[in-house]
């Protein structure tokens, strides 16, 4: 099924955003894969949709009242999101891991249209109501409110009655026609190499640990490489320093992507250059907040590893407006949260390796080829 990606030429051409809506004859059916990274304000939510109109989401954005949603909230934006490309239900759930910017959104969600199946790592890890080290336990049947492990017993009792799969690495899954394949989840990556993978990765030399991992959750992220044709598309949630280690270090067992959803909404804590060298995309999109995310070091990583040729922001950086991309390439640029529009990236993505950014504010475009 994969294989390893040749190299690729750089992005040839932007074309008007109302040229990709006419595309394709009239009365035909588009054959591209749609993939939207919805504005949650630096939170979890990327949706997919095949060409015969099947979906899958990737965690649900922040609860439905948040400071940095405000009166617009995830659920409603997702929701909007899937209705603009005739989606009515969510065929798959992945929830990468239970903190609130990645589950918030679950509840509001369910209320505005149906959800078929859910795919998490299996219980909460995060047993304490701090993440600093030694902190004491609490009671996981009645947790403080606010706390991890209060968002989880929430979401199983959201999800009763729905198919329930608690996701292995190396478990896959197909939804229309994308192959989703979990390389890690719960902490445990994938036994073996997947093809197209398993050499030994330079970029491990003297990389040094990472203890913060801003939540046991984050380290316990489901962890995704999607495909759909030529097309392979990260997605790891929050999967954080150390346990990217484990998976491409010192040999790398996932091989090379296209499209990489920058890991933890590229801060701090994640993104290592052993793996982001190691997945080598073409193209990258920080799914970052005007405060949240889109750290400098983090941002130059993607910006140097072997193959990138276009990196893309859902937001404008207040906190570091340093490590900001060229503005055509920024869906959201305003830092007034009274005035941000909330506007989406979308791609669409070809079999045949045609990969579109989209930047929904402006409609300015970039296609992205694979040879």
């Amino acid at each position: 099924m994969f294989r390893k990606i040749g190299l690729f030429r750089k992005a040839v051409k932007s074309i008007p955003f109302a040229a990709l809506l006419l595309a394709a004859p009239a009365g035909a059916k588009d054959d591209a894969l749609q993939m939207v990274a919805v504005d949650v304000e630096g939170g979890g939510g990327t949706l997919f949709v095949t060409p015969d109109g099947k979906s899958l989401l990737i965690d649900t954005g922040n609860p439905e009242v948040s400071r940095v949603t405000g009166d617009n909230p995830s659920s409603a934006r997702i929701q909007a999101a899937a209705s603009a490309l005739g989606v009515k239900k969510i065929d798959y759930l992945i929830i990468t891991h239970y903190h609130s910017d990645h589950i918030g959104g679950l509840e509001g969600l369910l209320a505005r249209m149906p959800i078929g199946t859910f795919i998490d790592h299996g219980p909460n890890r995060e047993t304490t109501a701090s993440t600093n080290p030694g902190a004491p336990q609490i009671d996981l049947k009645n947790p403080p409110p606010g706390s991890t492990a209060a968002g989880y017993n929430k979401y199983m009792q959201l999800i009763a009655g729905h198919k329930h799969i608690v996701a292995k690495a190396g478990d896959v899954f197909h939804v229309g026609g994308l192959t989703v394949t979990v390389v890690m989840a719960d902490a445990k990556p994938l036994a073996r190499p997947l093809p197209g993978a398993g050499e030994d990765n330079p970029a491990c030399v003297g990389m040094e640990g990472m203890a913060n991992n801003g939540g046991e959750e984050n380290a316990r992220s489901t962890a995704s490489v999607i495909s759909y044709g030529k097309v392979r598309i990260a997605a790891f949630g929050d999967l954080t320093w150390d346990r990217e280690k484990d998976l491409f270090c010192p040999t790398d067992k996932v091989g090379k992507v296209d499209v990489y959803i920058a890991t933890h909404h590229s801060t701090g804590l994640s993104g290592s250059p052993a793996a982001v060298n190691a997945l080598a995309p073409i193209v990258a999109i920080a799914g970052n907040g005007a405060r949240k995310g889109a750290d400098p070091e983090r941002m130059k990583t993607i910006q140097n590893s072997p193959r990138i040729q276009g990196v893309w922001q859902l937001h404008a950086s207040t906190a570091n407006p340093q490590a900001n991309v060229d503005p055509q390439m920024i869906a959201n640029i305003s830092t007034d949260p009274a005035k941000d529009k909330a506007y989406n990236l979308r791609l669409r993505i070809e079999k045949d390796g045609k990969i579109t950014v989209i930047n929904e504010r402006t409609g300015y475009n970039k296609t992205y080829e694979a040879k």
